[in-house]
Formats: structure tokens, C-alpha cells, sequence
């Protein structure tokens, strides 16, 4: 019974122990000339992050001054109906979710016009808030970090819009280096206690983790990577030969109920 206790409480202690992991980043690679978002091949996410919207990249007033500016590619907003839009990212299984992103303001801007809202259908937005400090609104480059409530889900959607421009003289604003971070969903014994009869059928592995119930999973390192993802189904397996020897974390969804188990790759 304690060898057993000892197991899940380190099981709990390795999933909570995870500090912040970027779940998406996007520097928009080396910009371009005015290139319409639907052009662009520059960008660092392939399928299924898709990009859309009315704005455009370009490379001129590239993003500086700030931990992590890229240079470069960047998202120009320039009229009161450019729209940039990123679709697909995977945030289940994270809480505490942070956006950040590069932002410059040019001297005739007012406050805040590019707003920014998420969605986990494209159709409903909530809306994220963000302030520039005082004294920052001439024409430079500053890192932000919006608040508000970043959901966890398989297909969210980020959605950045000029639509507060003034259709007269509009400002020059611009986007750069976007990131989105968060916590491994921690769970308590009980959960992982459960995980183990209706999650993963095999803690110890060699080529293949056996699973017990279908679900989208995610393999974690102990460092908080996501080293492997993949669909499962009911009593079928995945085969990890590529993986390192070590302990990992995988999470999934059960009965509409997140679910994680540590497994260890001999």
C-alpha cells in the first residue's frame, strides 16, 4: 500500500511540477513586402495552425527592444478593417494560459486599437485586454501580455482586428512574436487513480503504450515538451520506439474528463 501511495503521489507531483511551456509561438519568419496573409509561406506553424485575415507581412519597421524581439516578419495594421486570424491551436490539457506578443504603436495612435479576442468555434469571441505603459506610445516596440480568459480546447482560435480605427488618417500599429504558455492541467490522486484502469493500460513501456479508452493524447517529458501526440482508440496501441528511455507524462480526455498518467520508456 505505500509503495502504491508513493507512485501516485509522485505522479501527482510530476504532473503539478511543470512550470509554463509555450504551447504555440509564431515569429512570421522573414516578412515581405505588403504580402497578403493568404500568400505568405513564411510562417513558422504548418496544418493545423491555419492564418487568414485582411492585414498583410511585411519586414520594414521590424520589432525590437524587448526580450525575444525576432526582427523581421511582422503584422501591419494600417486601416479600420485589417483582421489577422490564427486557427487551430491545440491548448487542451494547459491551464493558467498566457498570451504575449510584440506590439508597436506609431506616434498618432490613440490606446489600444488592435483588439484581440479568442474563440473555440470562430464565431463567439471573447475579448482580451492589454495596456501599454505610460509613456510608450511613440512610435516603438514594446513586449504585452493581454489579460482575460484563454480557454482550454483543440481548435482555439486568436483573432486580432483594426475595426476601432478611425476610417481618417487610421494609425500605424503592428504584431510581432506571438506566444501562448501554460500549465500541464495538474490532477489529483483520484484522477489518476482512475486513469489507470480506463486511460493506459501499461506504466511501464517498452515499444508501445496500450491504452484502455479512446482520446486525443498528448507525451510530455519532464521537462513539460510535448514530445508526441496522437488519436487513439478503445484497447489499441501507439508505438513510442522513438522515444528516449525516461519517465513521461501522457494526458488525454476520458469521458469528458482530462485525464494524465506517468509512464516509464524502459
Amino acid at each position: 500500500m505505500k509503495k502504491l501511495y508513493s507512485l501516485l503521489a509522485a505522479t501527482t507531483l510530476a504532473v503539478s511540477a511543470f512550470a509554463q511551456t509555450t504551447i504555440y509561438s509564431e515569429n512570421l519568419g522573414a516578412g515581405g513586402n505588403g504580402v497578403a496573409i493568404s500568400a505568405y509561406n513564411g510562417w513558422q506553424n504548418a496544418a493545423p495552425i491555419v492564418y487568414s485575415g485582411t492585414s498583410d507581412v511585411r519586414n520594414t519597421t521590424t520589432s525590437s527592444g524587448y526580450a525575444g524581439a525576432s526582427g523581421t516578419g511582422n503584422i501591419l495594421f494600417n486601416a479600420a478593417s485589417d483582421t489577422f486570424i490564427i486557427s487551430g491551436i491545440d491548448t487542451s490539457g494547459y491551464t493558467d494560459i498566457q498570451l504575449s506578443l510584440g506590439h508597436f504603436k506609431a506616434s498618432s495612435a490613440l490606446s489600444n486599437e488592435v483588439a484581440i479576442s479568442v474563440s473555440t468555434d470562430g464565431t463567439n469571441w471573447t475579448p482580451l485586454t492589454y495596456t501599454r505603459p505610460t509613456g510608450s506610445n511613440t512610435s516603438n516596440w514594446i513586449l504585452v501580455t493581454p489579460t482575460g480568459n484563454i480557454p482550454s480546447t483543440s481548435n482555439l482560435s486568436i483573432k486580432f482586428d483594426s475595426s476601432a480605427f478611425p476610417a481618417t488618417n487610421p494609425p500605424q500599429m503592428r504584431i510581432d512574436d506571438i506566444k501562448l504558455t501554460g500549465t500541464i492541467i495538474s490532477l489529483g490522486t483520484s484522477n489518476v487513480n482512475k486513469s489507470k484502469t480506463t486511460f493506459i493500460k501499461n506504466t511501464s513501456v517498452g515499444n508501445e503504450i496500450y491504452f484502455g479508452a479512446k482520446s486525443d493524447i498528448k507525451i510530455f517529458n519532464m521537462t513539460g515538451e510535448v514530445v508526441k501526440t496522437a488519436a487513439v482508440s478503445e484497447n489499441q496501441s501507439l508505438n513510442v520506439a522513438d522515444l528516449q528511455q525516461g519517465t513521461y507524462i501522457v494526458t488525454g480526455t476520458v469521458n469528458g474528463k482530462n485525464v494524465s498518467e506517468k509512464v516509464i520508456k524502459k
